[in-house]
């Protein structure tokens, strides 16, 4: 429930910001009508972050023939590191009211952390041992992202999209160091090979004077499709989960004709209409 509280949320606050900027028909990146498209391809770069999800405690409690009580207090706590990110694919926009924005491609991601493991050890409520261990993963993957959202425009030269997508991801490397399991937690070596995901993403565009359009965007999941284990977004390592984070810069090159493309004028100073320069 706090995921898609999070989501209408931030749905409605930039749909609120929006409504400050009118564009005028004819003016504008996107105001020339909804048979017309801008459309075109793009690559980005960036870098992922595994976000540590929880601790994860467990207390075990045991006595012998002598009434001496033993305890051992288990620690997992998450820890994430940055990892790269690359992709290539393509996008299209138009003027419709709900879902204006598309894009398709592939992508590579590096998924870093680790996660620091505590044993205390104690006799009748006196620490007597305490043992530590240190672990870490380097998965890389490649996927494939297929997105639908809503762009609302703030002005002649920015707007902001937000939206849902798919993706699906094959680990092709898997580098991990697991930690010793803490009893009573579920421990996962790591997350299958394959992994289905709904994701919410949120950017803004910025165009430039050329076709180019320059656009940061943040991603994370919010729902396990394959495998299914119910709604849980975040991936397992060893005792503890982590969120992945997608953060990267995109580069939106405009395919000549589009109705965002500036106007060209020839030499013989004849417009694209068939205009003379005055």
């Amino acid at each position: 429930m706090k995921k898609i509280f999070l989501i209408i949320s931030c749905l409605i606050a930039v749909s609120a910001f929006s409504q400050t900027y009118k564009p005028k028909k004819g003016g504008g990146l996107y105001s020339t009508g909804k048979d017309q498209i801008d459309k075109g391809w793009y690559f980005g770069l960036g870098a992922t972050y595994m976000l540590g999800y929880n601790n994860e405690k467990s207390d075990v409690t045991y006595n012998d023939t002598l009434s001496n009580t033993y305890n051992n207090k288990y620690i997992g706590d998450p820890k994430g590191k940055f990892g790269l990110f690359a992709e290539v694919g393509l996008f299209r926009m138009n003027d419709r009211k709900v879902i204006n924005y598309m894009d398709y491609g592939l992508a590579y991601k590096w998924f870093r952390g680790g996660e620091n493991y505590t044993n205390e050890f104690y006799q009748n409520n006196t620490l007597l041992t305490t043992t530590t261990a240190e672990g870490s993963y380097g998965d890389h993957l490649v996927s494939g992202h297929f997105n639908l959202g809503h762009r609302y425009d703030n002005s002649e030269k920015t707007f902001i999209v937000n939206g849902l997508g798919l993706n699906l991801d094959y680990a092709i490397i898997k580098g991990r160091t697991p930690t010793p399991a803490i009893p009573e937690i579920d421990f996962k070596d790591g997350p299958n090979d394959i992994l289905g995901e709904l994701h919410y993403f949120f950017g803004m565009g910025f165009k430039t004077k050329g076709r180019l359009i320059i656009m940061p965007i943040i991603e994370t999941p919010i729902l396990a499709l394959y495998p299914f284990n119910h709604i849980v977004s975040t991936h397992p390592y060893f005792n503890t989960r982590a969120r992945p984070i997608i953060l990267r810069v995109r580069f939106m090159f405009l395919k000549q004709g589009s109705k965002s493309c500036p106007k060209v004028f020839n030499p013989m100073g004849i417009d694209p209409n068939g205009n003379s320069v005055k």
